[in-house]
This record gives C-alpha cells, sequence and structure tokens, in this order.
C-alpha cells in the first residue's frame, strides 16, 4: 500500500513537471492568462489611476530652491534699433564702375535692418525693477517682458553698465502680483557650495541647471565684465546657454547669488565654464542705476602698466631707475585730468596708492574703486631716482572712458 502511494505521488509529480516543459517550450510565461483575460488585465491597470504619495519630506533641497527662485525669473524678448548694412557688392570694383557710389542696393549700397534677441531677467522689487545684463538690452528700441505665468509687459531701460555688464529694466504691472527674488551674501561663498541657475536657455521657457560653485576670483581674458577691473567672478558648472544671459545663479535657498553672464567655450558650446557677476556687485550697480541713470565712479585720468611689464633694458631709457617689479608705470596722463592737474608725469612710477603696495594695475584700480568723487588718493612716486608723494582729487569718470582709471586704451588695463 505504502509503494502504491509513492508511486502515485512520483507520477502526479512528473506529470506536473512535463507539462510545464510542454508549456514553456511553446513560449509561454508560467500560469500566465491568455485571450481576452491577459488585455483586460493589461487595460485595467493603464487605465488606473497611479497612486497618490505624501511629497511632504520627499523635497529635495534643489526642489525647493527651484519653487523658490523660478516665479522670480522673466524673460527678456528684445528687438535692437536699426543697425547700418553694407552690402557686399558696394566695394566691388565691377558694381562701382557701373552705379559708383549709387549702387542698385541704395546709396552707398547700405540697407539697415533690426536684430533680435532674447535674454533673462530678475525681478528685485514688487513694483517692477528688473536686474539683467547690459549686453542683454543693449542698443534696444524695445524691451518685452515675459512673466513666469505667460503675461507680458513693455519695459523700459532704467540703465545699463557696460563696464559690469549689469543693467536694470522697469514694467508697469500694478495689477500683478511680483515675486522679488531674495539676495544672499556673495562675499560668502565657497567653493564646493552648490548652486542652481535659472533662465531662459535657446528660448525654450525657464529651466533650472544644477551645480557648484568651481572657482572666484578668477580673472579671465576670455570675457568682458566685471572680470574685467575685478577679481570677484563666479565660475560654475551649473548648465549656461544662450538665453541664460541675465538669469540667476541661486543657493540652495533659493536666493540669488550671482547674476549668469557668460560662458568659457572653445566651441561657443556649453563645456562646464558658466561665469556669473556677484549679486554684491550686481546690487550695488542697480542701486546706482535706478537712482542716478547711470553708475558714477571715482577717475584720476591715467593710463598704466605693470612695472614689471617693461623690460630692464627699456627702463633706462624711460628714466626709470628701480630694479624691482612692484608698481605701475604711467603711460598716458590725460589733458584735463585730476591726474594732469596734480602734477603727475608720463613714465612716474607708482609704488603705493594710500599706503597700500601696488603689485600689478589690478591692484590700482581696486583701490580707486573704493573711493568716491571728492576724496584724495596718495601716490608714493618714483620719478628717475627720486621718490615724492602725490595728492590727486579724485573726480567723476567722464563717459568715454572704461575703467576706474580712466584709461581707454585697454591693451594697457585689461588682458
Amino acid at each position: 500500500m505504502r509503494k502504491l502511494t509513492s508511486y502515485t505521488i512520483t507520477f502526479v509529480i512528473g506529470f506536473a513537471l512535463c507539462a510545464l516543459a510542454v508549456n514553456l517550450s511553446h513560449g509561454a510565461a508560467p500560469f500566465s492568462l491568455s485571450g481576452p483575460e491577459s488585455k483586460n488585465l493589461v487595460l485595467t491597470r493603464l487605465e488606473a489611476p497611479a497612486p497618490v504619495h505624501d511629497r511632504v519630506g520627499n523635497e529635495t533641497i534643489i526642489t525647493k530652491a527651484a519653487a523658490t527662485i523660478e516665479p522670480s525669473i522673466v524673460t527678456i524678448d528684445v528687438e535692437s534699433k536699426p543697425i547700418a548694412v553694407q552690402s557686399p557688392f558696394s566695394g566691388d570694383p565691377f558694381f562701382r564702375r557701373f552705379f559708383g557710389d549709387q549702387t542698385p542696393f541704395g546709396d552707398q549700397g547700405g540697407r539697415t535692418q533690426r536684430t533680435k534677441g532674447v535674454g533673462s531677467g530678475v525681478i528685485i522689487s514688487d513694483d517692477g525693477y528688473i536686474l539683467t545684463n547690459h549686453h542683454v538690452v543693449k542698443n534696444a528700441a524695445t524691451v518685452k517682458i515675459l512673466l513666469s505665468d505667460g503675461k507680458a509687459y513693455r519695459a523700459k531701460v532704467v540703465g545699463a553698465d557696460q563696464t559690469t555688464d549689469i543693467a536694470v529694466v522697469k514694467i508697469d504691472a500694478p495689477e500683478e502680483k511680483l515675486r522679488p527674488a531674495q539676495f544672499a551674501d556673495s562675499k560668502a561663498l565657497e567653493v564646493g557650495d552648490m548652486v542652481i541657475a535659472a533662465g531662459n536657455p535657446l528660448n525654450i521657457g525657464t529651466t533650472v541647471t544644477f551645480g557648484i560653485i568651481s572657482a572666484l576670483g578668477h580673472r579671465n581674458s576670455e570675457v568682458t565684465g566685471p572680470s574685467a577691473i575685478s577679481n570677484d567672478i563666479i565660475q560654475t558648472d551649473a548648465a549656461i546657454n544662450p538665453g541664460n544671459s541675465g538669469g540667476a545663479l541661486a543657493d540652495m535657498e533659493g536666493r540669488v547669488v550671482g547674476i549668469n553672464e557668460a560662458i568659457v567655450s572653445p566651441t561657443g558650446s556649453y563645456v562646464g565654464i558658466g561665469l556669473a557677476i556677484p549679486i554684491n556687485t550686481a546690487k550695488d550697480i542697480a542701486y546706482q542705476l535706478i537712482k542716478n541713470g547711470k553708475v558714477i565712479r571715482p577717475y584720476i585720468g591715467i593710463g598704466y602698466v605693470p612695472l614689471k611689464a617693461v623690460a630692464k633694458d627699456d627702463r633706462a631709457q624711460l628714466g626709470i631707475t628701480i630694479d624691482g617689479d612692484h608698481g605701475v608705470v604711467v603711460t598716458n596722463v590725460y589733458s584735463g585730468s585730476p591726474a594732469e592737474a596734480a602734477g603727475l608725469h608720463p613714465y612716474d612710477v607708482i609704488l603705493d596708492a594710500n599706503a597700500q603696495q601696488l603689485t600689478d594695475t589690478n591692484s590700482l584700480q581696486q583701490v580707486i574703486a573704493k573711493l568716491k568723487v571728492g576724496d584724495r588718493l596718495v601716490l608714493r612716486v618714483d620719478r628717475k631716482g627720486d621718490t615724492k608723494f602725490v595728492s590727486v582729487k579724485v573726480a567723476e569718470m567722464p563717459a568715454q572712458f572704461g575703467d576706474g582709471s580712466g584709461n581707454d586704451d585697454q591693451n594697457d588695463q585689461m588682458p
């Protein structure tokens, strides 16, 4: 009896295994539904609503930062003033032989055209002031602001500063509940801090990218802007692309630490090096633009180069007797400038400025930049071996000069 029971169990197990093997050999999943039952099961799963998950406590710091800054980001559409465009045939001798200066393409063979551009901006007040880059609104005939809710408004340019690449525009939208961005202290930034870049790259809509502060204090010869006069440029690897200019670089609390300005790239495309203007600098410039319509800069009116840039063999010919490399050499004293009134001469070597030793041209720029119009700048000067002190009364920089020294020759001042 026990043997019969054992045989029976063995037979049942064997039969089941054979049936399973046959089923698998025909490509079917074991114990799966087939036909209408399988189709209905799939359709039921597809139309069922996804389970609701409570996100409270599940947000990342990036999520929170993006939600904080995005309502303060705007898109800026700009149409330029008419720009003269020269015909490619206007200088062709063959065409000039028949038409002279009056070519079939118009007077002097030229025409005008308007260009369009897109950038980003950051709302800084609930009554419509918006911070952006100078190059975004440069030569603008019309400026249109697109808010995060899709509404569009005409804007006027309050002021723009080419030296720092900062501009302020304003919209009149009393019915809107604008969300001004909050500011952090950019002086407190450290390399490795996490940041997000918010803007409208390539005009695809407001976008947030993530990265870190890659470097601080760069002086970069590839770009213009604040790095041309100071060493506090912010470098980040958060993706910045065309259209991001004027947008926000924000910390993990959604507070603005910088205004996105440019990229450094051999191809013109993003390669991981983005640059931003520190918000402390941008705020100072915006304050002056809103208050005065312009930036008032201290000015003494000289051109100069680092002493170390002057070869030892050339120094004797210029009357320079100093062997060391500290200081700057005056290359030009502008007519009517404070420097001329104070008695500075070309080829004077400025060793100290307000008791601060000068190591390069940038160190003198930084001393001048901290002064106000009417302040006194005391310079310790070496003139053909004689040391003397020269007191210069700082004036307001004329509009035609591009830096705090009054030097309009960028080869002397800027890399």
